[in-house]
């Protein structure tokens, strides 16, 4: 595993043994980012103004890809002591703009909302939607935040009725959907 772009391209990473944490593949994670690039493109933005939350992160490999890319700030979330572990180990060299969460289902308020809002939990645990809704109450999401969701593919999200999937792409394993508020009517 390694990052694939920007000022750390080709640097490794490390992550713990697959019964505690399942990277995205460098292929879903290159599909990812052009995504994620194009969408930035399209909004006028630049990857040094976003703040980007990512929630389960395991290896932090998804987060530090961002902070490689120039994100401003990255928010990493893992409940996990070993895969903390590594995140830790993975951050060296990096800069100091990311900060290391525990919980990702008790976050604390937010100070401000996320340009993006990734998320990967374990799958089949229904993780994914308590963890969305957890970030929505508590500041982390707005409407302009994008949120892109990691399951497996074929997993059915059932999310809350604030949100809607607007997208969904699939990368063999890893299904990416992309979800947004609704808008009140």
């Amino acid at each position: 595993m390694r990052i694939i772009s920007g000022t750390y391209r080709g640097k490794k990473l490390l992550a713990a043994d697959e019964s505690i944490t399942r990277p995205t593949s460098d292929r879903a994670k290159e599909g990812l980012f052009n995504i994620l690039s194009h969408y930035l493109l399209t909004q006028g933005k630049n990857w040094k103004d976003i703040l980007f939350a990512d929630v389960f992160a395991g290896s932090g490999a998804i987060g530090f890809e961002a902070l490689s890319r120039g994100a401003d700030h990255v928010f990493l979330f893992e409940s996990h002591h070993v895969a903390r572990h590594y995140i830790e180990l993975n951050a060296r060299g990096f800069p100091e703009n990311y900060a290391l969460f525990i919980n990702a289902l008790t976050p604390p308020p937010a100070a401000q909302s996320m340009d993006i809002y990734f998320s990967d939990a374990p799958y089949g645990q229904k993780l994914t939607e308590q963890a969305l809704k957890a970030f929505y109450d508590n500041g982390w999401i707005n409407q302009s935040t994008l949120i892109v969701l990691e399951t497996q593919t074929g997993e059915n999200l059932v999310l809350s009725e604030e949100f809607e999937i607007t997208r969904q792409c699939t990368y063999g394993r890893n299904m990416f959907s992309f979800v947004k508020i609704r808008e009140v009517k």
